[in-house]
């Protein structure tokens, strides 16, 4: 079975092996088991994958580049030990993996980089390097530009150090050491005993983080829900949020979003769980490949609060450390709270100067109200789980407690925008950015983004507020989302594939990214073949998601496979009876096939739940004509022209609207006034090519309708599915000029 999907690719190879074997068999043999050893111990470490072995290279594949690159510096320093020539070759691409074998130009580019390469050195693409460039311990160094064998495109080399991680391991041994030496020689020169005393004991708990928990600066952690022990119910619910967004601020770690939790859960069939425990976090974390679980607690002696926490092990279920404040009562716990969170950063290894600039204290960026505090997290948890009207009387709720709650007044104007009422919510958001600064940064930057794109309509300002968020927090997939969604509406479509793909890399389940990518290649650049490799890695992330169905079937229409279309797109119907664009495609599908009364079934179904839908009218006088039942057909389209008059007296100055009307009337047997109305959108707008072929094809002036469809793809238009699919342009699709322009824009598809 085929699996398409993004990996890491690594190329291993021994230098001068055939050689070895002339000269000297024995040491040959041993040099290849000792290498086989070093793979096998460090691909298990880091979730690599042995595809195969050629020799005395290996082929091997990673779900992330910069688990690759680890693993690549680790064999490479190993191999130096017991002098083995490696050279290693790391890529990053969309490639097919396929019965214990992985295929695709990718895996050209790896094995090229490989032989490109030094001895005892590892090259990467640039694909690699965007994303480990950020990564504390991997130092990379750009080397060239160079043209590799059978790689059509010039590719960009980076070499990776392999001395670095050597220091990293010795952070709290000599090097720290060396540094301590220095500011305490310093200090014994320039200050009296007492002050030495003093500043000693100030640098040593500044320098020495303490810890020996296994965690690396911008790995994840997974915080379970807060244990209440009390019998007060005030603190179901009311703690969590506060708690992860005080962590948070940090920009030394990553936190598991709740939403990914949330998509894990339904991954594990367990979307039923509403209290992550202990063992439910453990579960998760072992899912996404976390090591570290948060569990705090909070629980009462007396009149005294006792908040702990521990940092837990999740390979091992060891407890790594603990935390524990003591709150003397209720109006405490906040404050203590936020200790809480900020001494969990310190045992991970985050420096006091870091946890000190980066974090604003918690009653700011929420509320010192735990009753405001509870209502804010029970509509955050309902947003999420999509119940948008609970979540606004959470919201509102919030702001009745606590009128100066800047974080609720931000969620309940994003909710109100988007789901209910613009005007309502551009009020709360006002107030929101009024007091903007009392917010975490991550919010700050996400909500004055939202305000420039949506209400002032600033793009370009909207752009600048979220490129400020992916710097503070490199890791973050809704900014890089965010900015690839911003970057598609300007039309920077490459740009926009980067940050999509970069979201993809740090949570590979966000299925709204897939679709962007998709509609990209497919709508924009016309590029079916890749549009596929995206819809098959959205079934394989998502296989119960009917929306990848629906491009996988879009793109076998590009592809000319109307019946495996039809296929996708009944399996979509399946998942979900309701997907209204799906029913019309698949209509649109079948009528390419010529089963018109099939496709009929389907627009009639549609008219059955909605009888509003004015295409489903339209479509079913296209294919009423078809069958020869011209009556049936005028009936329908008398019943769409309603609605098109009624878009002329709304939208006069919308061209398209005249084109409508002009396309009707041409249906109903009025060609000459079809045409005069039509006509008006050109005086409109001139650049509309393809709503004029249209025109011209249903007016049956079939050489100007090809004029305009080359016009229309000279200029960028590149929906070569719609092209196909689009019941005006089927009378052209026999002409042998139609037929030539496909082959030369889209390859022959």
């Amino acid at each position: 079975m085929q699996q398409h999907r993004l990996a890491a690719i690594m190329f291993t190879d021994i230098a001068g092996y055939t050689a070895l074997m002339g000269s000297d068999e024995d040491r040959a043999f041993e040099v290849l088991k000792n290498n086989r050893d070093i793979h096998t111990h460090f691909l298990k470490k880091y979730n690599g994958t042995l595809v195969k072995e050629m020799g005395d290279g290996m082929l091997i594949s990673f779900d992330l580049p910069s688990y690759a690159v680890r693993c690549a510096i680790q064999i490479q320093i190993a191999c130096r030990e017991k002098n083995i020539p490696l050279r290693i070759g790391i890529h990053e691409a969309e490639v097919v993996f396929e019965n214990s074998d992985v295929f695709g130009d990718g895996v050209n580019i790896a094995s090229r980089l490989q032989e490109s390469t030094k001895e005892g050195c590892i090259s990467i693409s640039e694909s690699v390097y965007r994303d480990v460039k950020n990564k504390a311990d991997i130092k990379t160094q750009f080397i060239e530009e160079k043209s590799l064998k059978n790689v059509d495109e010039p590719v960009r080399m980076y070499n990776v150090s392999c001395k670095e991680i050597t220091v990293r391991e010795n952070l709290a041994g000599n090097v720290v050491k060396d540094q301590r030496k220095t500011l305490i020689t310093r200090l014994l020169r320039t200050v009296t005993p007492v002050a030495i005393t003093i500043a000693i004991a100030i640098i040593i708990f500044i320098t020495y983080s303490g810890t020996t928990i296994p965690f690396t600066e911008r790995d994840w952690i997974v915080i379970t829900d807060f244990e209440n022990l009390t019998d007060e119910t005030i603190f179901d619910h009311s703690l969590n949020t506060a708690f992860v967004l005080s962590i948070n601020q940090s920009r030394y770690l990553n936190v598991l979003t709740r939403k990914r939790i949330i998509e894990t859960l339904k991954r594990m069939e367990k979307d039923n769980i509403t209290n992550i425990d202990e063992e439910t976090g453990t579960e998760i974390a072992m899912r996404e490949g976390v090591e570290i679980i948060i569990v705090p607690t909070i629980s009462k002696v007396g009149t005294q609060y006792i908040l702990t926490s521990k940092i837990v092990d999740v390979k091992t279920a060891n407890i790594l450390k603990s935390e524990v404040l003591y709150a003397q009562d209720e109006d405490e716990i906040i404050e203590k709270l936020d200790k809480l969170s900020k001494k969990i950063r310190r045992s991970l290894g985050e420096s006091i100067n870091m946890i000190s600039d980066q974090s604003k204290p918690l009653y700011k960026v929420t509320t010192s109200s735990l009753q405001a505090l509870k209502q804010y997290s029970l509509g955050i948890e309902s947003h999420l789980l999509l119940d948008f009207e609970t979540a606004k009387n959470h919201y509102k709720n919030a702001i009745v407690l606590d009128s100066n709650f800047t974080a609720a007044k931000a969620s309940l104007g994003n909710l109100l925008f988007e789901k209910f009422d613009r005007n309502e919510g551009r009020k709360w958001l006002d107030e929101a950015i009024i007091s903007v600064d009392n917010l975490t940064d991550r919010e700050k930057f996400a909500i004055l983004a939202f305000y420039a794109v949506n209400v002032e309509n600033d793009l370009d300002k909207g752009i600048e507020y979220t490129k400020r968020r992916v710097a503070l927090y490199p890791d973050d997939p809704a900014a890089h989302h965010n900015l690839g969604w911003y970057f598609q509406n300007q039309g920077h479509y490459d740009m926009a594939l980067d940050e999509y793909k970069r979201t993809l890399h740090i949570d590979p389940y966000i299925i709204l990214t897939n679709s962007g990518i998709i509609r990209i290649y497919m709508e924009n650049y016309g590029q079916i073949d890749s549009a596929l490799v995206w819809s098959n890695r959205m079934i394989d992330y998502s296989p119960d998601n009917p929306w990848g169905y629906f491009y996988l079937g879009s793109c076998y229409i590009g592809l000319n496979e109307f019946e495996q279309a039809e296929a996708a797109y009944l399996k979509a119907a399946d998942l979900n009876p309701g997907f209204l664009i799906n029913q019309y495609r698949l209509a649109h599908d079948y009528r390419l096939q010529g089963k018109y009364d099939k496709a009929i079934v389907v627009l009639e179904t549609i008219l059955e739940k909605n009888s509003q839908e004015a295409s489903a009218h339209y479509d079913l006088g296209i294919n009423y004509n078809l069958i020869g039942k011209s009556e049936t057909a005028r009936d329908h389209f008398l019943e769409y022209q309603k609605t098109a008059i009624k878009w002329l007296d709304d939208y006069s100055n919308d061209p398209k609207s005249y084109i409508y009307n002009g396309i009707t009337l041409t249906r109903l047997g009025e060609k000459d006034t079809g045409w005069e109305i039509g006509k008006r959108a050109m005086e409109l707008d001139s650049t509309i090519y393809f709503e004029y072929t249209k025109l011209l094809a249903v007016q049956d002036r079939k050489n100007e309708a090809l004029d305009y469809l080359e016009k229309g793809l000279k200029n960028g238009y590149r929906d070569l599915v719609w092209i196909k699919l689009d019941p005006d342009l089927q009378v052209l699709h026999e002409e042998k000029r139609f037929k030539d322009l496909i082959n030369s824009y889209f390859k022959g598809l």
